[in-house]
């Protein structure tokens, strides 16, 4: 199925997600830092596994694995509608076939990395942090009809940086835990706030295709983890 291998961005976007990286490794060095130091103060990696990592997440989004096949629920447009006086029957849109899948970029690797991320975090701040998140994108976040849901872009990073930093303010933790915290929370808050929970309202929109972690939650998961870098950096460093 063509849906199952397709860019999850416009290509514009796409490509300056792509060369992202790279300029902020042109600023870093720049302005005379080590990308080691950072990296590995604020995820545990080396320049090098933070740059595959990143690159393994944007070109596998491009990927999609089917899980489940439904069948869309039909419409549930009126029989008959008014106009100029008389009554004109609608057509019935009796459903049709559709694909529940997973992204490789962002629901499987994603979730993957932060899995090992939260290995080495606090349990009960992540939690809470996970769930505040969660509850936050599932507010924000809109099922479309023919679209699937749809989430300001913003919204999870903002809340996964934000929210991280109070746990970690709260229960003394170690800032350099900031962005490992934030995307671990901000990815699977994401998938769980924006996918997972809208699910039974996606349904009803009758798409014919619904990609867990594809548009509409991959970019705020890199931003995520993007900002959460950054932001943990500057936050040590002083």
């Amino acid at each position: 199925m063509k849906k199952l291998v397709s860019f999850p961005l416009a290509l514009p976007f796409f490509i300056l997600l792509l060369l992202l990286p790279f300029i902020l490794l042109a600023v870093v060095a720049l302005f005379g830092l080590s990308a080691a130091d950072m990296t590995g103060k604020a995820l545990g990696l080396t320049p090098v596994k933070a740059l595959v990592v990143y690159l393994a997440i944007l070109l596998g989004s491009i990927f999609n694995i089917p899980v489940y096949d439904f069948k869309s629920p039909g419409g549930v447009q009126p029989p008959m509608v008014p106009y100029m006086g008389a009554r004109y029957k609608l057509p019935a849109w009796l459903g049709h076939r559709a694909i529940l899948a997973l992204n490789v970029g962002g629901c499987i690797i994603s979730g993957a990395l932060g899995v090992y991320f939260a290995l080495s975090l606090p349990l009960l701040p992540l939690s809470l942090t996970l769930v505040i998140v969660a509850m936050g994108v599932y507010y924000f976040s809109r099922p479309v009809r023919s679209v699937g849901v749809m989430t300001p872009v913003l919204v999870p990073p903002l809340l996964a940086i934000g929210v991280s930093l109070i746990a970690l303010y709260i229960y003394r933790g170690d800032y350099s835990s900031l962005a490992r915290m934030a995307f671990t929370s901000g990815v699977f808050g994401t998938l769980i706030g924006a996918d997972i929970l809208h699910l039974p309202g996606i349904r009803k929109t009758g798409p014919d295709f619904m990609s867990i972690g594809g548009a509409g939650t991959l970019e705020g998961i890199l931003l995520t983890g993007i900002l959460a870098t950054i932001l943990t950096v500057m936050i040590t460093s002083f």
